[in-house]
């Protein structure tokens, strides 16, 4: 009697157990059937909260149920623009998928959250030996690909994700496709450049600027299978109005921009420029090296003259040299610091450096927008203070906080908005400032690209500076494909 009242009741709490464990996996399915069923109806935040629901239930279930969940809400985590979240949960994905299909899923996952947190170097690196096998991994190692500035092999990737032009897929993924393929066929493409730049500031010192120039992609000094030789030519003409007088500068440069490999890139331009009886050299250009998405090092020069009336007069080049940097603390921040020296062709010469300090950025659940906050340092020793048209204090700082607000319609259409409040001191003054101004670039259709910036500053520069200055600008270029 007292063996067989033994085995019901073991029995019977087994039936128990076996029973909260059917119902726990009905839930969980329930909740996996609910999250794809909002995705379908364009739903992402209530898909979110099924998954999530469905994970917080699934530590004692099968894995397989376990990558279900997690696929669902990694997707319904980057439709809302919750990049960090995304990336976390493809993580966990990998570690324990067993298939190569989940495993492949996972990856082009992870590869879209860390485009979306601008990390396009390792988004390539985690897809690389997929490509051929995966139109997804294709697809997404191209936009890396692109936003790196290898589009030669981008437009290869493209080619793996559609050997007949058409991706096969759903159509968010068609259409981004679409987009990528005008994106990369225009980088591709030998185009026409023109601009416009006007500035007026509080010393009625008018700048326009007119820009005009070609670009044509070909074969030269770099990796050509990463990314053409771009070649540039261009012609500037500059007309400068203040209080004292009228002058006018025209420029015709030419130059080229190249990768020498995936670590190294640099551009080159150079160029004769005059106004009325001058004649002078004009030269800028810049040395990357950058191996991977966490730091990287840059080397700039530039000769110019000072756009004022007084400084074209007296014939006044200025000549920069800079060097920087940048590093990156993942869900933290990133510091770019870069040291700058200054020879003016009167004798002059100044020393400086610039920091900038910007924590990563917070993303909202509905809406593409991110907000972050950004602080803004700049030193520099002047060695004398002249009178030859143009701003030059012996000692200068500024510090600055900026709130930046940006907005993605596109992985290749950015507008950000940035406002900046603090001080700066002119030789032992100190006066609030206030700097304001904001960027809109992308491309408009397969035919036109464009880039608008705009805005309204306080803060000094070489162009003038110190108490109640302020200016005010606004920028166009667009770019048209030909041929």
């Amino acid at each position: 009697m007292k063996n067989i009242t033994y085995h019901f009741w073991n029995n019977a709490i087994f039936c128990t157990m076996l029973g909260f464990s059917l119902s726990a996996h009905a839930d969980l399915e329930s909740s996996i059937k609910l999250g794809r069923a909002a995705l379908i109806a364009n739903h992402p935040h209530a898909a979110e909260s099924y998954f999530k629901q469905a994970l917080s239930e699934s530590a004692n279930l099968p894995e397989s149920a376990q990558i279900r969940a997690l696929s669902g809400l990694g997707y319904a985590a980057l439709w809302l623009g919750h990049d960090h979240l995304g990336e976390r949960v493809y993580r966990k994905g990998i570690a324990i998928a067993k298939t190569d299909a989940d495993k492949n899923t996972m990856r082009i996952g992870l590869a879209r959250a860390l485009i979306g947190l601008g990390r396009p170097n390792e988004a390539y690196e985690i897809l690389q030996g997929e490509t051929s096998i995966s139109p997804g991994a294709a697809l997404q190692s191209a936009i890396a690909a692109n936003l790196l500035d290898w589009n030669t092999r981008a437009a290869g990737l493209l080619r793996e994700a559609a050997p007949n032009g058409h991706y096969v897929g759903p159509d968010w993924l068609q259409r981004l496709y679409g987009e990528t393929a005008d994106f990369v066929g225009f980088a591709l493409k030998p185009h026409i450049n023109v601009g416009y730049h006007y500035s007026s500031d509080s010393d009625h010192n008018i700048n326009q600027i007119y820009d005009a120039g070609v670009t044509i992609p070909g074969a030269g000094l770099g990796d050509n299978l990463l990314n053409p030789t771009m070649w540039h030519v261009y012609y500037r003409q500059t007309q400068i109005t203040d209080s004292v007088g009228q002058v006018g500068i025209s420029t015709l440069s030419g130059g080229w921009a190249t990768s020498l490999n995936r670590d190294w890139k640099y551009w080159l331009q150079g160029g004769v420029g005059t106004s009325r009886s001058w004649t002078f050299g004009q030269v800028a250009g810049q040395l990357s090296y950058q191996p991977n998405d966490d730091w990287g090092l840059d080397l700039g020069v530039d000769r110019a003259p000072i756009r004022t009336d007084q400084a074209v007069q007296n014939r006044i080049l200025m000549n920069t040299m800079s060097l920087g940097g940048f590093g990156r603390l993942r869900d933290v921040g990133t510091l770019a610091a870069s040291y700058f020296n200054q020879q003016f062709s009167d004798g002059n010469h100044r020393n400086g450096v610039v920091a900038r300090v910007t924590p990563e950025f917070y993303s909202f659940d509905s809406i593409p927008v991110s907000l972050g906050v950004q602080g803004y340092f700049r030193y520099y020793v002047s060695g004398q203070v002249p009178s030859d048209g143009y701003f030059n204090p012996l000692h200068y700082r500024e510090a600055l906080g900026y709130v930046i607000y940006v907005q993605k319609f596109s992985p290749f259409w950015i507008m950000r908005l940035y406002a900046g409040f603090g001080s700066q001191t002119v030789d032992g003054t100190t006066t609030p400032v206030k700097d304001i101004y904001g960027t809109l670039s992308g491309l408009v259709s397969p035919y036109v690209q464009v880039s608008l910036t705009g805005g309204y500053t306080q803060v000094a520069s070489v162009y003038g500076g110190g108490p109640g200055y302020h200016r005010s600008y606004v920028q166009a270029n667009l770019s048209i494909p030909f041929n």
